[in-house]
């Protein structure tokens, strides 16, 4: 039976179970967890019929390590190249849902019908979409026809403080508002939560991404660099994505003002459009090190220590220093 609930009139398809004693409404399949609103019929015959092309955008990252606003880079680059016309989404900056939708949950939500119409509405122009899936995960059959791949990752230590704030004010999860920090450390560290474990989830995308779907196909950036390096990375994306087209200074500064902070939220805030979290919960600092101000040194010494084991190898400069 599927359940409506109040979060921007997503629907949870039952059963569900829950995770752990702190609940975590959750679905699973495959060996993987997934947030209640997926429908796994409708994503497999997604998986089993949709090959996306070289129109096609992917911004690939796992939860809290910096979607969103990745999303608005992508959006003011098409928005400055005016690839679409002016009553479009991108047009209007737009990073909601409507513009730039999450394939799973989209099709899980409003079915097969409504997703080719998607694909048709978007002819002749790039299509951008977000998911949290692994390589190993993704939601269309495979592909050689060119499409685009983002890769974003972060620092464990803050996507393990990112995570916890989110998990407990996200409306559709039933996360018990008892859960404290190190509580969720521990689960953190377990990889057992949606979409699987952080740290297998970036090296599968460094480590296997760029062979797998051709090195001209696959940027990663990390999440810090978004952040504290606007300027280069804006300009990393636009020479990666459209290689064929000159970013302007005056473009490149204009991009940065706009994926600034306090702008992005007070812009969703006022005029949400199709972007269906309230800004208020779910746009908490934008910091790249704001972890520091959260995490003991213990605590910091445990992530540390399993994101030097894991990602062995993994070129991601990080130090993992303890502050």
């Amino acid at each position: 039976m599927d359940k409506k609930n109040n979060h921007g009139g997503l629907v949870s398809f039952e059963p569900t179970v829950a995770l752990n004693k702190w609940g975590f409404t959750a679905k699973s399949w495959d060996n993987r967890i997934y947030p209640p609103f997926f429908h796994p019929e409708r994503i497999a015959e997604l998986v089993e019929k949709w090959e996306p092309d070289m129109r096609d955008i992917f911004i690939c990252t796992h939860q809290k390590v910096g979607t969103h606003l990745t999303k608005k880079f992508v959006v003011e680059l098409l928005r400055n190249y005016k690839f679409h016309p002016p009553e479009h989404g991108i047009s209007l900056s737009d990073i909601g849902h409507g513009t730039v939708p999450w394939p799973e949950v989209f099709v899980s939500q409003y079915g097969s019908e409504a997703f080719n119409d998607q694909l048709n509405d978007n002819v002749d122009v790039p299509r951008l979409w977000y998911t949290h899936c692994s390589l190993d995960d993704l939601p269309f059959k495979a592909t050689s026809k060119g499409p685009k791949f983002l890769h974003v990752f972060r620092d464990p230590r803050g996507v393990v403080v990112s995570q916890y704030h989110f998990y407990r004010s996200h409306p559709m999860l039933g996360v018990s508002s008892e859960l404290d920090l190190e509580s969720f450390i521990d689960l953190f560290l377990e990889g057992k939560l949606y979409f699987g474990d952080y740290f297998e989830h970036t090296v599968q995308w460094l480590k296997r991404g760029m062979a797998e779907l051709g090195a001209e196909n696959v940027l990663s950036l990390r999440y810090e660099d978004l952040v504290d390096s606007k300027i280069e990375s804006v300009k990393r994306i636009s020479n990666f994505l459209f290689p064929h087209l000159e970013l302007s200074d005056e473009s490149a500064a204009m991009i940065v003002e706009a994926t600034e902070f306090n702008r992005m939220k007070k812009e969703i805030t006022e005029n949400p459009q199709t972007f269906h979290f309230n800004p208020e919960k779910f746009f908490r600092e934008g910091k790249s090190f704001g972890w520091m101000e959260s995490l003991t040194k213990d605590q910091q010494s445990r992530i540390c220590s399993v994101a030097k084991e894991k990602w062995k190898g993994i070129q991601t400069n990080y130090e993992f220093e303890i502050v």
